[in-house]
């Protein structure tokens, strides 16, 4: 949106100006003069300071990180959770947040795909004729080159990626790659037969119909598991009329368009689900506050004064809440006499029974099995219980400011009242069933 700013078209480099650094400034000048967002001016003026473009990248994400967790990209951060989880889905334990590597591999992808999928786009034609000489085959083969540019050499070097994705659809067989392209069930043959240590007297360029000849193959006898093995399957190889077509399968199921997110997330890798992604995340929630806090406190990931002490930090280990035992995450949100006092007035609202273990009330959150409205009242007063009583754990540490169970229960009930009031012109139904079910647990 900000660069197709009509504003951007005025500005041009000045003529004479080669110095890295005039050039520099004199972007810097334009970037003021356009009276961008002051966080927006400042990304861009740490990506135009970079070196390279995955230095630029690698700043990006560095960028997020900080801003996730203190809310500004000023300065410097430690955090609490590593960025590859992070950018897990959520029903992954993540937050969903893109990760800049993985996403514009995806794009870049997407690029390769076209020059298979796309051949009349003016740009795939020059491609075609110039950096593989003709033949999209070549693309297997041609290796990247300091005459090219950076995205050419990035498109090559990314083949590795694309290359189970791109399967070919044997017709007559004379436009088939023997070597390099992905017909058979195994792969690269040249991997899978070893070619580089004999190519069998097979040429690099020579197709699949070109060793079909008079109903047999012309192949020499097999003399490995791995070639005895491709000799059983060409037994399998029908030829036909038609000419040989790539297609696109993505897991096994094939695809007539390209989809940048579907690739993302192919790219990321299978990552087994976590059972509490339901209890973070939900409609309704607070996600500022209570769902990221919830989902902090799910990764164990809250400095309790059990884990400063087991950072080697040497801190009082005594609750801040009852001063009675250790602050771990199980006693703070259990254990604590304190938030058994808050715990058994929520879950007395709730209509559930209070216990006594964290273990256990995330598996009675993560087992409930009632309507609608009424689970997601229950988690949003479990987000709204496990939010104050960190809050107020906090507040008796850096400000010294205490508060009665009693006090943290009416706030806790104020978050609630609000919340539910704030949907009401949104979804009226959902607002007035949640509210009675409420007050008539009061």
């Amino acid at each position: 949106m900000y660069l197709l700013d009509p504003r951007v078209l005025r500005f041009r480099f000045p003529a004479k100006n080669n110095k890295l650094n005039d050039l520099v400034e004199f972007l810097f000048a334009s970037l003021e003069n356009l009276d961008l967002p002051a966080p927006f001016t400042r990304l861009l003026k740490a990506c135009i300071c970079t070196t390279t473009f995955m230095s630029c990248i690698n700043r990006i994400n560095s960028l997020c990180g900080i801003f996730l967790w203190k809310g500004t990209i000023e300065g410097h951060h430690t955090a609490r959770v590593s960025w590859e989880t992070v950018t897990l889905t959520k029903d992954q334990g993540g937050l969903g947040v893109k990760d800049c590597h993985s996403w514009n591999l995806a794009c870049i992808l997407k690029l390769i795909w076209m020059l298979f999928f796309r051949p009349k786009f003016v740009w795939v034609c020059w491609f075609k004729e110039v950096i593989l000489r003709g033949d999209i085959s070549n693309y297997w083969t041609i290796n990247p080159s300091v005459n090219y540019s950076w995205l050419i050499n990035k498109m090559l070097k990314a083949r590795d990626f694309i290359y189970l994705l791109l399967k070919q659809r044997i017709g007559n067989g004379e436009s088939t790659r023997f070597w390099f392209d992905n017909w058979s069930p195994f792969g690269n043959l040249y991997t899978f037969l070893n070619a580089n240590s004999t190519r069998l007297g097979i040429p690099k360029t020579t197709t699949v119909a070109s060793l079909f000849i008079g109903g047999r193959w012309r192949l020499p006898p097999a003399r490995t598991e791995n070639q005895l093995t491709l000799h059983v399957h060409l037994t399998t190889v029908v030829f036909s009329d038609m000419e040989d077509q790539y297609e696109w399968s993505i897991d096994g199921r094939l695809r007539k368009r390209y989809n940048t997110s579907e690739i993302y997330t192919y790219l990321k890798g299978q990552c087994q689900q976590v059972p509490w992604a339901k209890i973070v995340w939900f409609s309704y929630g607070i996600p500022r506050h209570n769902n990221f806090m919830t989902w902090l406190v799910l990764l164990d990931r809250c400095p309790t004064k059990v884990m400063l002490n087991r950072w080697v930090l040497n801190v009082d280990p005594l609750c801040l809440l009852c001063s009675t035992d250790h602050e771990s995450m199980n006693h703070i949100f259990s254990e604590c006499r304190y938030s058994e006092t808050v715990w058994r007035k929520i879950t007395e609202h709730c209509d559930l029974p209070a216990l006594t273990s964290w273990e256990d009330t995330v598996l009675q959150l993560q087992a409930l099995r009632t309507n609608r409205d009424t689970l997601r009242l229950i988690l949003l007063a479990t987000q709204a219980t496990i939010y104050w009583l960190w809050s107020e754990r906090n507040a008796r540490l850096h400000q010294h400011i205490f508060k009665q169970p009693e006090a943290l229960i009416s706030l806790i009930d104020e978050q609630i009242r609000n919340r539910l009031q704030s949907f009401r012109h949104a979804n009226p139904r959902a607002s007035s069933a949640m509210t009675q079910l409420w007050f008539l647990r009061s």
